[in-house]
């Protein structure tokens, strides 16, 4: 059995115990370095992901609107999805803008990453800032998506994000926004 140490903490090999096509989903033994503990702690293997903020010349912003199995509900969100591997975040966040709303644009660059829950995952979300978005081509969804593009000015989402007045609750499209807000400061 191999144990590796970190800070002090014993964590032993982990299983696997439930392989899905969205998340793999690992068990194994740690042992906590103050109280000598051991128990089971769980893993949720995702793919990391991306969000994309998009902006068109006339200052909207590129939003999304589709169904959610979690909240089983209808999310106002910002285009985004899985970064493939070995593809890079940015050229991911432009596929996904590309597929999930017709969009492309330019100056594509990353302007935040976060870890969604460390506590149980260790892939990360990246924001991706694509200026100069246009309708370049039909949109290119998955046989579970269906997605309703709109349009939202810069400032009125800003406004509405400060205020708490943006209809959003998805954690990672707030820090995708939040990265945005920054950088435009």
């Amino acid at each position: 059995m191999m144990k590796k140490e970190h800070h002090g903490w014993q964590r032993e090999e982990q299983q696997l115990i439930l392989e899905t096509p969205v998340v793999d989903i690992y068990a194994g033994p740690v042992q906590c370095r103050r109280s000598g503990v051991k128990k089971s702690f769980y893993l949720l293997d995702f793919p990391n992901w991306v969000n994309v903020v998009a902006v068109t010349p006339e200052q909207e912003m590129v939003f999304i609107r589709q169904y959610r199995y979690g909240s089983d509900r209808v999310e106002l969100e910002i285009p985004g999805g899985v970064v493939e591997p070995g593809e890079d975040a940015v050229a991911a966040g432009c596929r996904e803008l590309m597929e999930e709303c017709g969009y492309a644009g330019e100056k594509g660059r990353l302007i935040g990453r976060v870890n969604p829950n460390p506590a149980i995952q260790q892939n990360s979300c990246s924001t991706v800032l694509v200026e100069n978005a246009r309708l370049a081509g039909e949109q290119q969804m998955d046989e579970m998506e269906d997605i309703e593009v709109l349009l939202m000015p810069v400032d009125k989402v800003l406004q509405d994000l400060q205020s708490g007045k943006l209809p959003i609750d998805h954690g990672l499209v707030l820090n995708a926004l939040s990265f945005y807000l920054f950088q435009k400061k």
